[in-house]
């Protein structure tokens, strides 16, 4: 025998394993560290085999990173040479901030290093057992104090690896699971949030994989995150790197993922690399675990970015030839999204493998097997209750987890007790029970900070359930890191070295305190999503002042950061006030410039004594020189068909917008936002000079804005005529051919691809729009700044109140007869559509239409514009 003891552990726990080793020798023990003597690129199994043969026994450390990938390997040939040999010690030895793996609880000697640096007591508890000595009962109870501190069950935390001698349950899941592996390339296991999906693969899949000695895997699971470029190469790099220390690591982590987003480095060279040098691998399983975050964190705009595209296009790439496969896990809500990329649609077909609920036999094992393992049984009828409860619903076993969990620490020597579930508030009751204890057990100022981390952690979405969202520490302050670390210690959340996230999402579905906040600051958290989407943008700019917030996006970050300052974090809040400091420096400059140009020429006592902006008397003064620039922002409308008029199931619904038709509609431009005073402000002061209105319509010059002010406000008191009169003059001084938008046209664009009663869903909500009870701070009181809402996917604001909008179409009591061209239907009196600031909430859905006088006007009566001809006139 050549050592006394094999060291085995993870390269990132290198430094404290080194420590160990020095300590053990010290006891004049020989010791084995395997970087020191296997050289890359032999082949390992040999390698390894000899020298675990050559060994005493085995201490495998773990760290807070959990278990790697080289370490697994020297695991399972250390279990293998114990399966024949059951005196040769396997020992786990638990580093600060480990998690224990429940793979060894069977283990006779367990060595706790887990409250500080190397101690003389557990260090003499490991010297004993690799010796084989026989402890004495100070150290007998020691290792029974730390063996009666670890759970078989993982609560809301997914089996690891390392725990799978205590996953029951999935069998036949894993055995599709492994099948499906070794035929194809690219797989997809798909299922409903809470089936273990997680579990199935880490602690189900990869044991088996593990164990085919034949045919090696190198296996690497990785959770995209935000950065889905940089946990690859994180992953990969150990592997071709073994040795680099902490800081040339993180360095060499980033130019790897930069060189892979670029597409300098290609995936495929890597993996093959990686097999190069692990010698006696042949293949390399890529786990690619809650896949949905390509979606969620990944994500700019509610859609999927171009990083998260490449990402999944290079995987495609990489697994159509080479020795790598990849292994995605999916909720089934985001399936939707993984199929509407149509290289991977393709790919996922016959690869895809669905996760269903747990039978109650499954069940019943994943309940009982844990603890009976251990000796432990239930009461008589607790298991059974506890799955009677769940009753085959998708989505309870982290519940289920979770109460097991909480029954195994409150057992007093016994088993697992009725009275301790009930005390719980069972099942349904258990992690809103703990969540309100550990909540309600907190300082009122730690209340408000507890409140605030949560909604940090929660990403919501226009129609998806809400879902985790990994946060930094570094945004924490370090008072909310204070109580970050209790719920974490209470299995609330989850850290890493430098994130944090809610454990689970059942966390989010079943806590009514947090269901209630969710509610309540919905926009709030939706707006959050588009700022933080924002400061990525302006990362990946290099942070370029061009891409800071401006216009409408701006104002609308001011408003929240004045009502909601307290609860961004300083990146936030500091992201907007850059945002704000420039848009004051460029209209400090833009008003030295018109204020000097308007003295110059007369035009500062003619705002004055015209009402208007000085940035309208400047377009007029331009206007009366010759010059015209100020036109109304335009987006394009994409073409396509729609529904038009009101389904069946919206409330409220008029005679007036049925029958529903379906409508062609080409592709057109239309304004942004409805017009606003400067714009009209420079027509009316203009008209006269440029010889009126066609057909000798006269126009009030002297609009009246109710005292609410102008600039950005919308037009109102402006007629159906006033707003064709526009449209004419405004297509004479620019060239272009601006109009007002057929019915249909201005239906197409407001629904923006939905089917619902208004573009964001069925119901009003709150804080959306501008009409009467929509709870924004000018509702059912006056207009607000065009672009004070969020746009709709076409990029539209205010489609759904503020002011009513004219179209060109006329009015007829129904749709009978109704062009399916999407041209104008004419005959008397002019359509409004839209809703405003003071109508009542069915009046803002897309389908509403009323008819109205051509030469009405009052405080509710604005539009927009269209460019370019007339369905119909092509």
């Amino acid at each position: 025998m050549i050592h006394d003891v094999f060291l085995s552990y993870h390269t990132r726990d290198h430094a404290q394993v080194l420590a160990l080793a020095e300590q053990l020798r010290g006891q004049t023990l020989r010791v084995f560290l395997d970087r020191w003597y296997l050289t890359p690129g032999l082949p390992w199994p040999q390698a390894l085999e000899q020298a675990l043969s050559a060994c005493g026994a085995v201490a495998v450390c773990i760290g807070p990173g959990g278990i790697g990938s080289w370490q697994q390997r020297e695991i399972n040939l250390a279990l293998e040479r114990q399966a024949k040999d059951p005196g040769f010690p396997v020992i786990p030895v638990l580093l600060p901030g480990a998690e224990p793996p429940l793979g060894f609880l069977s283990q006779n000697t367990w060595v706790d290093f887990r409250s500080g640096p190397i101690q003389d007591l557990p260090l003499a508890i490991l010297a004993a057992a690799v010796r084989g000595e026989p402890p004495d009962a100070l150290l007998r109870e020691r290792v029974r104090e730390t063996l009666d501190s670890v759970c078989p069950y993982k609560g809301l935390q997914f089996f690891r690896e390392e725990d799978a001698a205590f996953f029951f349950g999935r069998d036949s899941a894993v055995a599709m699971l492994y099948q499906a592996v070794q035929q194809r390339r690219f797989i997809a296991l798909v299922g409903p949030s809470g089936n273990g999906k997680s579990s199935v693969v880490r602690a189900g899949l990869l044991p088996k994989l593990r164990r085919d000695s034949q045919a090696p895997w190198e296996i690497l699971a990785i959770v995209p995150g935000d950065r889905p470029f940089q946990r690859l190469a994180a992953g990969l790099l150990p592997l071709l790197e073994p040795d680099l220390g902490e800081n040339d690591r993180l360095i060499a982590t980033a130019k790897q993922a930069q060189a892979l987003a670029d597409g300098v480095i290609q995936i495929r060279d890597v993996v093959e690399r990686v097999l190069e040098k692990q010698a006696g691998t042949q293949r390399c399983l890529l786990v690619v675990d809650q896949w949905e975050e390509l979606y969620t964190q990944a994500s700019e705009d509610g859609k999927t970015s171009e990083v998260a595209t490449r990402f999944i296009d290079q995987l495609l790439q990489a697994t159509q030839a080479g020795k790598l496969s990849v292994l995605l896990t999916l909720r089934a809500d985001f399936m939707g999204h993984a199929l509407a990329h149509r290289p991977l649609s393709d790919r996922l077909q016959g690869g895809q493998v669905n996760l269903g609920p747990m039978n109650a036999e499954e069940l019943r094992l994943a309940v009982t097997q844990p603890a009976a393992a251990l000796g432990v049984g239930f009461e008589q009828g607790l298991a059974q209750r506890i799955i009677d409860a769940v009753d085959g619903q998708p989505g309870h076993l982290p519940l289920v987890e979770f109460v097991l969990q909480k029954l195994w620490q409150a057992r007093q020597g016994g088993g697992l007790r009725h009275r301790d579930y009930e005390e719980l508030g069972e099942l349904e009751g258990a992690i809103a029970h703990t969540a309100n204890t550990v909540y309600q057990g907190l300082p009122a100022a730690d209340q408000a900070r507890a409140e605030k981390l949560f909604l940090q952690l929660v990403q919501v979405g226009e129609t998806q359930a809400p879902t985790r969202r990994r946060a930094k520490l570094a945004e924490m302050d370090a008072a909310t890191r204070k109580i970050l670390l209790g719920l974490a210690d209470a299995r609330l959340l989850v850290t890493d070295a430098d994130t944090v996230e809610v454990a689970h999402e059942a966390l989010i579905r079943h806590w009514q305190v947090l269901q209630a906040w969710l509610d309540r600051d919905r926009e709030f958290l939706l707006w959050r999503r588009r700022l933080q989407e924002a400061m990525e943008a302006w990362d990946k700019a290099r942070r370029d002042g061009a891409a800071l917030l401006s216009g409408s996006r701006l104002t609308e970050a001011a408003r929240w950061l004045k009502k909601r300052g307290g609860d961004l974090n300083g990146q936030e809040a500091g992201f907007i006030r850059l945002g704000l400091r420039r848009r004051l420096k460029n209209r400090s400059f833009a008003a030295g410039l018109a204020a000097l140009l308007m003295l110059g020429a007369g035009i500062t006592s003619y705002v004055d004594q015209e009402r208007i902006t000085w940035r309208a008397g400047f377009y007029v003064w331009l206007g009366k020189a010759g010059i015209y620039y100020l036109q109304p922002e335009m987006v394009a409308i994409p073409g396509g068909s729609f529904l038009m008029g009101a389904a069946d199931a919206e409330k409220d619904v008029q005679d007036n917008e049925r029958p529903q038709h379906r409508v062609t509609i080409r592709p057109f431009q239309m304004g942004k936002y409805e017009v606003t005073f400067d714009e009209y402000d420079v027509f009316t002061r203009l008209i006269e000079d440029d010889g009126g209105c066609d057909g000798g319509h006269k126009i009030n010059v002297h609009v009246g804005d109710q005292g609410w002010g102008r600039g950005r406000q919308p037009a109102i008191n402006v007629s159906w005529d006033d707003a064709v009169c526009y449209a004419q003059w405004l297509s004479k001084k620019t060239g272009k051919l601006y109009r007002l938008p057929t019915e249909a046209e201005w239906e197409y664009a407001a629904r923006a691809g939905t089917v619902t009663a208004y573009w964001w869903g069925d119901e009003p909500g709150v804080n959306r729009a501008n009409f009467n009870g929509s709870g924004s701070p000018w509702s059912g009181q006056q207009t607000a700044p065009v672009g004070s809402f969020p746009a709709n996917a076409f990029g539209l604001h205010d489609t759904a109140g503020n002011v009513w909008e004219w179209v060109q179409d006329r009015w007829h009591d129904s749709y009978q007869g109704a062009p399916v061209d999407g041209s104008a239907w004419e005959a008397e009196p002019p359509i409004i559509r839209g809703g405003s600031w003071n109508s009542r909430s069915g009046d803002a859905r897309c389908a509403v239409r009323y008819g109205s006088h051509p030469n009405g006007r009052n405080g509710g009566l604005g539009f927009r514009l269209c460019c370019g001809v007339f369905p119909g006139a092509f």
